[in-house]
């Protein structure tokens, strides 16, 4: 696979040290140590290893990876090994993008209480969905729903928010069979 234009190390690596700085005291050991190992990752300075074939004698020389699991060089290609494999879990049905997005003013609550609000958004996205879904008006039925956190936002701000993927249904209230719904919208 070719290597893109820009990658995320190349971010780092340029403006990794002032945002560092720029933000000492709000950057927990984790996340300096994710931003180290992308920064360093098939570089010379996590080392190499050197393949030779024992027949022409050519040389190819590879530098190491970081192996971490935040890493895009690293887990790009397992990344992408899982999606296909889930892919084959998925209901033969239509699924919906959902996402829910924190208030400005929670989002700075949020920045310094980092596990009480995330908690607080997992709880009342999943719990605003099921119940406009178990609503007989609506939908009528208990649905699912796979849910992610997103602590920045495209311009790598903080800007927490959930995106959500939920099955175009559910089961009935009996749990006896699917209740399809042709628009998430139907929910709305």
């Amino acid at each position: 696979m070719p290597r893109p234009n820009l990658e995320v190390a190349d971010i780092f690596c340029a403006h990794g040290s002032a945002y560092r700085r720029d933000h000492a005291g709000h950057l927990n050991l984790p996340q300096l140590k994710v931003m180290s190992a992308i920064e360093t990752c098939r570089t010379a300075a996590l080392g190499g290893h050197v393949a030779a074939c024992t027949k022409c004698g050519h040389k190819h020389i590879s530098d190491n990876s970081c192996r971490n699991r935040h890493c895009p060089k690293c887990q790009g290609p397992a990344a992408r090994d899982w999606m296909a494999a889930r892919a084959e879990d998925l209901l033969p049905v239509e699924y919906f993008h959902v996402v829910f997005t924190l208030p400005a003013e929670v989002a700075r609550i949020a920045y310094w209480n980092k596990r009480a609000v995330y908690g607080l958004l997992f709880r009342a996205s999943a719990e605003t969905v099921t119940t406009i879904a178990a609503d007989p008006r609506l939908l009528g039925a208990s649905v699912g729903m796979t849910s992610v956190l997103h602590t920045w936002g495209s311009t790598l701000t903080h800007h927490p928010h959930i995106h959500m993927i939920v099955p175009g249904g559910g089961l009935s209230p009996d749990g006896t069979r699917w209740v399809a719904c042709a628009r998430f919208e139907c929910l709305l």
